[in-house]
């Protein structure tokens, strides 16, 4: 186990979660994340709590005929008794599809027991480290700060070297959404986290996606080495360019052919995470990114009250954004401003 990923399961522990001695904690695993669900039990006992780590690859239920072969579709009891009992619980085990069902009983039992509960379902050690190395206190303090800056509206600027440069207009009834880390009794989050989520009036210029992008395609380029250029007018991307990747530029083009409203852009994500200053290749966990970023298709009206939706949605980020509203800086040089 490295010192800095014991040092983020630490902060996570003590300033998402806030475990406090007497406390019962419980992290759940398996063979690709003992290094997470060991560090993560460790930082747990070191704040004074009864720690327990159990593996998904070797636990037994009915839904594997007691084998211990995943996948799970059914809770196992060992786990089911863990969190029943236990004040705070995370989850770093790798997700396939097929036990959607069992992770949706684990979230009702926390639901329903007020537990606070980390979700990291197939996080990276990775984005493990750097996502969760800052004080999760802090970031919160300093989100809200943010948002007191951003939810009076106005027109934010985004500008780097790369070439990004745009425009995005928010008004005063624009609802800004804080991912900030703050677990409250009952609630799950989903780690790494750190940013301000908010569907504009409109955005116009040009955004140069230079860290990476989400959906099947984002996920086979990984980090990108090549830049995905997004024209954006009025709010809808017109124009879309990959130089040097013409299979990422045809499947974006294709995402965009799927529904009237899959090349509008969704959302903006104002992101604040300082400890991620390199992409990681992993859009849920770049868009945290100090700089501001696009949910291009659906913009998850549940949350930000847009009026419409979209059949699909992908994140684009870029790197080393220039971030102000008005006269206020926000992000300067890809850090955030203070």
């Amino acid at each position: 186990m490295s010192a800095d990923c014991l040092t983020s399961a630490q902060l996570l522990v003590r300033t998402a979660l806030k475990i406090v001695e007497g406390e019962r904690f419980v992290v759940v695993g398996d063979d690709s994340s003992e290094e997470l669900t060991l560090a993560l039990e460790q930082a747990a006992k070191a704040a004074g709590a009864d720690a327990t780590s159990l593996r998904l690859d070797i636990l037994r239920s009915q839904a594997t005929n007691h084998s211990g072969m995943r996948p799970h579709k059914v809770l196992p009891d060992a786990i089911r008794r863990a969190m029943l009992a236990s004040q705070a619980s995370a989850f770093v085990a790798t997700a396939p599809h097929a036990e959607g069902s069992m992770r949706e009983q684990l979230l009702h039992i926390v639901a329903a027991c007020r537990g606070r509960h980390a979700h990291m379902a197939g996080v990276s050690t990775a984005a493990f480290t750097a996502g969760c190395s800052v004080d999760f206190a802090e970031l919160a303090s300093l989100g809200l700060e943010r948002l007191k800056l951003v939810e009076v509206g106005g027109e934010i600027t985004v500008e780097s070297a790369a070439g990004t440069s745009l425009r995005v207009t928010v008004s005063a009834s624009t609802r800004w959404v804080p991912r900030l880390g703050r677990v409250r009794p009952g609630s799950a989050v989903t780690f790494p986290t750190g940013s301000l989520l908010a569907h504009p009036e409109t955005v116009h210029g040009r955004f140069v996606a230079d860290a990476c992008v989400g959906e099947f395609f984002g996920a086979r380029e990984g980090a990108l080495k090549t830049p995905v250029v997004l024209d954006v007018m009025h709010g809808t991307v017109t124009n879309v360019s990959a130089p040097g990747l013409p299979q990422l530029e045809a499947d974006i083009q294709r995402v965009f052919e799927v529904s009237p409203n899959s090349s509008r852009v969704g959302a903006v994500v104002l992101g604040l995470n300082a400890g991620i200053t390199e992409p990681l290749g992993d859009a849920h966990v770049d868009q945290h990114m100090p700089g501001l970023h696009l949910i291009v298709g659906d913009p998850n009206s549940r949350v930000t009250g847009a009026t419409w939706s979209a059949a699909t949605a992908f994140a684009a980020v870029g790197r080393s954004h220039d971030v102000t509203i008005g006269d206020t800086a926000l992000v300067r040089g890809g850090a955030v401003a203070r």
